[in-house]
């Protein structure tokens, strides 16, 4: 159990599978306008000590702007979430107004990356993940390697999927005839698993309880 993630808990056939930000380069300009501004600031104080009053209280509060606006935007990326776990997927995101969906796998129905060649060579891109229901797609901006959580999806999606139609096919051949023998229950395992309907360990495992009461 990976017992509680950050603002929401993990159930107990439930395990996280991948978990995703956004790529550091929204942070790019929030610190590149706070750097401008303080060396406008320090120009106008020590290079230019002329320059009116007015003008360098002006730079300093300009300053302080760019500091909360950069903290505004340090805490949304750090609250921005996607966690794909092996139920659902979970998206997070907000400080004060926070915004949270989720979307249970078997409810996927398609999942894309879009990318510029930029944000390709900076491995980010925008995460687009369609239900079957009604609700609109889920978009998430500027994830830093999404194909690899588009990968993790998929794969969290075909595990929850497998096990599905494995127990279909092996409980079918049991329930079809109670009278049968254990040899002719196996041999009709074993005709499952030639038609791809069992994986080879669901198959050893049927066969050795079956040869168990021999």
């Amino acid at each position: 159990m990976l017992g509680r993630l950050r603002r929401y808990s993990v159930g107990e056939d439930e395990e996280v599978v991948a978990r995703a930000r956004q790529h550091f380069v929204v942070l790019v300009w929030p610190i590149a306008l706070m750097l401008v501004v303080a060396i406008a600031d320090v120009a106008a104080i020590f290079v230019y000590p002329w320059l009116p009053i007015m003008i360098k209280i002006a730079g300093l509060v300009a300053l302080i702007a760019c500091a909360f606006y950069y903290v505004a935007a340090y805490l949304r990326y750090r609250s921005l979430e996607v966690v794909v776990t092996s139920t659902r997927v979970v998206y997070l995101a907000g400080v004060v107004s926070t915004s949270r969906r989720e979307i249970p796998l078997d409810r996927i129905a398609e999942i894309g990356v879009q990318a510029s060649l930029a944000q390709r060579l900076l491995g980010m891109g925008t995460l687009r993940i369609s239900s079957s229901g009604d609700d609109p797609d889920l978009l998430i901006p500027a994830i830093a390697e999404p194909a690899e959580v588009s990968r993790a999806l998929n794969a969290a999606i075909e595990a929850r999927r497998r096990p599905a139609r494995g127990s279909t096919g092996a409980s079918a051949a049991p329930a079809a005839k109670d009278s049968e023998s254990p040899l002719d229950k196996i041999a009709a395992l074993g005709d499952l698993y030639k038609r791809g309907l069992l994986s080879k360990e669901e198959f050893e495992v049927a066969k050795a309880e079956l040869l168990r009461r021999l």
